[in-house]
């Protein structure tokens, strides 16, 4: 393989990390919010306040959804950035 072909991207290594990853994502959004459903809907039977904490624990799954989607794809985000930048950076210089 020459250096002057564009190396094509392996699929069979991407395919599992994306499978991967989109199982990892399911289970941060859904957890979360399935253990704050069920710990809201026990206290308010112990309390009998029905909806309040109910609604408040919803309110914390979702945010703790929020914060471990945000750590998750971070990196991602990172790279993405740092690749885009460095592209940027060759363009300009290429330009003078």
């Amino acid at each position: 393989m020459s250096l002057s072909q564009p190396q094509q991207p392996n699929t069979k290594t991407n395919f599992p990390r994306a499978l991967v990853l989109g199982s990892e994502l399911g289970f941060l959004i859904a957890l979360p919010l399935t253990i704050c459903l069920i710990i809201g809907i026990l206290i308010d039977k112990k309390l009998n306040t029905f909806p309040k904490i109910l609604i408040l624990s919803i309110i914390v799954g979702i945010g703790l959804t929020v914060i471990n989607v945000y750590k998750l794809v971070l990196p991602f985000l990172d790279k993405k950035m740092s690749s885009t930048c460095d592209n940027n950076k060759n363009n300009l210089s290429s330009k003078k």
